[in-house]
């Protein structure tokens, strides 16, 4: 999705709509298999030196279980604003884009994935207890078996007579 800034009147509120596809995008595939059709709804605003942008978004993000691996569908619809500027010395208070015309596909995944849970939990989920080749601990109980294990390098010391 792009936006051109000479296209816009200076201190004018434009509403646009738009769909955006990011299905060509690889994502982690341990963290997010998809994201849907992503709908668009912003108001930009030409204040001159800086164009901000009221976000609206809405998609289906196609997330996974990190106990079961399992798909879950995340719902996500939220509000953002953003601000581009052409101008170096605001750089700290906006995005610095210096053409006219710009992408705002990687801000939008940038949002997204910022609304995104850090850890995807499908309803219902639980924890695995044990399985084939390994066994699920506590930190307490991890703990208390490093402490009671014996190192088998010092075996062979013990072997020494002097």
């Amino acid at each position: 999705m792009k936006i051109n800034r000479s296209t816009l009147g200076k201190n004018y509120r434009y509403h646009f709509n738009d769909i955006v596809e990011f299905s060509p995008t690889s994502f982690d595939p341990n963290y997010i298999r998809k994201i849907s059709p992503v709908e668009v709804k912003y108001d930009a605003i030409d204040y001159g030196d800086i164009l901000h942008l009221e976000l609206e978004i809405s998609c289906l993000v196609t997330g996974v279980c990190c106990y079961s691996l399992e798909d879950v569908e995340i719902p996500l619809h939220f509000k953002d604003e953003l601000d581009f500027s052409d101008d170096k010395s605001l750089m700290e208070q906006c995005f610095f884009v210096e053409e006219n015309m710009f992408d705002l596909d990687p801000y939008i995944l940038g949002l997204i994935l910022s609304n995104i849970p850090s850890k995807i939990v499908k309803k219902g989920a639980k924890l695995p207890k044990s399985g084939d080749g390994y066994r699920v601990l506590t930190e307490d109980e991890y703990l208390k078996e490093k402490s009671e294990e014996k190192d088998p390098r010092w075996d062979k010391l013990d072997e020494l007579d002097l």
